[in-house]
């Protein structure tokens, strides 16, 4: 699997055990149903631009990445406009970083912690593909 930014080419290998969490988790439509005066319902249906591309090690000991690997994640995570394609299993996606409510797109964690010595972490990426 392989994560390359558009504006300069530069290109990041990731583990292939990372899945697709939400990749069968979605229609792409959405609708809202609202009763107007009368009683009758008002109803919309539009399709998303977007659809959510989180990335998720399958298990505890799978798709570790070094701490080299984590700080450019980092980097290309604080670029708020930033386009990529990832590529995954013959796919190519244009994906952009996905925020949560406290503004991470990547959730890290050490494999084994030891203090300013951990060389592995397990990674889940928060993308969208656009």
């Amino acid at each position: 699997m392989r994560l390359t930014r558009l504006d300069t080419g530069a290109a990041l290998d990731l583990p292939d055990d990372l899945y697709w969490e939400d990749e069968h988790a979605r229609t792409g439509v959405r609708q809202s149903i609202t009763p107007s005066l009368t009683g009758a319902a008002l109803i919309q249906v539009a399709t998303l631009q977007y659809r959510a591309l989180t990335l998720r090690p399958w298990a505890e000991d799978a798709a570790w990445i070094d701490r080299a690997q984590l700080d450019t994640l980092s980097a290309w995570a604080a670029l708020p406009d930033l386009e990529m394609t990832l590529e995954r299993h013959g796919h190519a996606h244009q994906v952009r970083w996905r925020y949560d409510s406290d503004g991470r797109a990547i959730l890290a964690e050490p494999v084994l912690y030891a203090a300013d010595q951990t060389p592995y972490w397990r990674v889940s990426l928060m993308l969208l593909v656009v």
